[in-house]
Parts: structure tokens; C-alpha cells; sequence
């Protein structure tokens, strides 16, 4: 199992942060290795929607689940069909006239991943602490 934490504070309301969060269509500005995100129903939680990212010079497709969505507060989704179960928690909270995003991941990789599972977790926390770097330029940029 591993698991990781980043946060970082953007100078937007939580409302801002968690509407730009939630906008599927963003997933693409703000993590480069996503490729692609399908969806067919409203943002909700128990929805559901596919999205296929590159890693390790792969593409490989997952099907999340939304486990909560608390406006200005909580975005949470879970890997329900993918190579690596995974859950993030988007966590927001007032910091200031900002947000503090706190960003939870924890997985559980099988078979060989397993034993890549140190090696995983390191470059995934690198990769999103990144991210959110990139989410706040964008924000803070009045995207």
C-alpha cells in the first residue's frame, strides 16, 4: 500500500478552487498525463467516468467514481476498474482570503506493481505535487 500528501495554497476562494476541480474538461490543463476524459452524466457522487492517462510511455484507461462532492469543500473519486486502485481526496478549506487544497492519494498495487509500489509512490507525489503547482499558476492566473 502506499499513500501521500501535498497541499498547497492557492489565492482563490474554495468555491473558485472546487469549481475549476470538478470541471472535467480542466482535468487536461492541470495534469499533462491525462490524454483523454469521458463522462456522460452530470458530476455527482456515485457518477462515474472514464479517463486514460500516460504513464511509464503506456496509455492506460481507468474508470473512477465520484465518492464525494461537497462544494467548496470536497472532491473525492476512487479507481473502480483500472491498473492500480486508487483514491484521492481533494480536500479545501478558507486559508486567508484563499484555499488551502490538501490532496490525499492511497493505493494498493497488485501483482508486479507491488513490488514497484516504493518506487510508484515517490513519483507519484513528486508528480502531483507538480500538478497542483500547475493548478495554482493557472488560478491565480484567472483561468
Amino acid at each position: 500500500m502506499f499513500r501521500y500528501e501535498r497541499s498547497i495554497e492557492i489565492a482563490r476562494p474554495p468555491a473558485d478552487v472546487f469549481d475549476f476541480l470538478t470541471d472535467l474538461d480542466n482535468l487536461r490543463r492541470w495534469q499533462p498525463t491525462v490524454r483523454e476524459v469521458e463522462w456522460d452524466a452530470p458530476l455527482a457522487e456515485g457518477a462515474a467516468f472514464d479517463e486514460t492517462r500516460e504513464l511509464l510511455g503506456r496509455r492506460v484507461r481507468s474508470r473512477l467514481e465520484v465518492t464525494a462532492l461537497e462544494p467548496g469543500r470536497e472532491f473525492s473519486i476512487r479507481v473502480v476498474d483500472g491498473p492500480v486502485p486508487l483514491t484521492v481526496r481533494h480536500l479545501l478549506e478558507p486559508a486567508g482570503s484563499g484555499t488551502r487544497l490538501t490532496l490525499e492519494a492511497e493505493g494498493e498495487p497488485g501483482g508486479l506493481m507491488r513490488l514497484a509500489a516504493p518506487l510508484a509512490e515517490r513519483a507519484a507525489a513528486r508528480q502531483a505535487t507538480q500538478d497542483l503547482e500547475r493548478l495554482k499558476r493557472l488560478l491565480e492566473a484567472g483561468a
